[in-house]
């Protein structure tokens, strides 16, 4: 990490310190389009929010099934997946009860938006709650766009609509939280397009008006993320396997360890 990132990052933080949400015992629903993007999102606010005695549960949308799918058969990275998932939440404060699998199937969930919308939908009815969270609506991965727009669709149906904050994931990848690193000119073409359009930084101070301090729970936070062990570690020390400690040279993690995690509430 060079100086200007390091400056763009303490300046985050100074600003959401200004914008950090006071009352964490409000009920919630998060909503991941995979497991290991609610540990990444809002790990350390479900910690707070379970400390101040918030009632809070988990939705993974997909099975997740496809993240390496080159290398395992889908169908056992799937089961992987799903009791990593449940040993993150455990290490999060949130019990398999309180834990629901839609499993759409990885990378599809754009062509099942309506059923995932039903779905959601239900939920909501069975749960209600004062709070969701969801994916940015700008992210890039087609699941987690989804996810947003099933989510909002089925808030729209109800008489009663919860607050809505999104977080973002992939959403980080643009210059200056991360450097200008990839695979070859189509990666790097890729970043300076979304830095582009993100405003070289800005965006992440304007559209992102709230936050929570996660300070202290940032190490019950990595425990947790620790426990999705396919994204995390090479499985059976597998040369080729990817995890996230190896995007943008680590410096995409970095952006989850931050002492504020940060949401944008969008008006349903």
């Amino acid at each position: 990490m060079n100086w200007v990132q390091q400056r763009y990052r303490q300046q985050l933080n100074e600003v959401m310190a200004d914008r950090a949400i006071a009352d964490l015992s409000k009920s919630a629903i998060v909503f991941a389009p995979h497991p290991d993007d609610e540990t990444l999102g809002c790990g350390g606010t479900i910690i707070r929010k379970l400390a101040a005695g918030a009632a809070v549960k988990l939705v993974f949308m997909t099975d997740g099934s496809q993240s390496h799918a080159s290398l395992m058969d889908a169908a056992k990275l799937g089961e992987i997946r799903q009791q990593e998932a449940i040993a993150a939440a455990r290490a999060l404060g949130i019990e398999a009860a309180d834990i629901t699998f839609l499993n759409f199937s990885d990378g599809q969930l754009e062509r099942h938006v309506d059923a995932a919308t039903d779905r959601v939908y239900e939920l909501l009815t069975a749960y209600p709650v004062d709070e969701v969270f969801v994916p940015y609506h700008l992210e890039p991965p087609a699941d987690h766009a989804a996810t947003y727009h099933a989510v909002v669709d089925a808030i729209k149906r109800l008489s009663a609509q919860p607050q809505v904050y999104a977080y973002p994931i992939w959403y980080w990848e643009h210059w200056p939280w991360m450097p200008p690193v990839g695979k070859g000119k189509k990666d790097a073409l890729k970043m300076v397009q979304r830095s582009v359009a993100s405003g070289f930084g800005a965006a992440m101070f304007k559209d992102f008006q709230h936050a929570v301090y996660i300070e202290p729970a940032i190490a019950q936070k990595r425990a947790a993320l620790n426990q999705h062990a396919s994204q995390m570690s090479k499985l059976d020390g597998n040369p080729q396997w990817s995890i996230l400690g190896e995007v943008a040279q680590g410096d995409f993690l970095a952006c989850f360890f931050q002492n504020y995690e940060i949401f944008h509430r969008p008006t349903v």
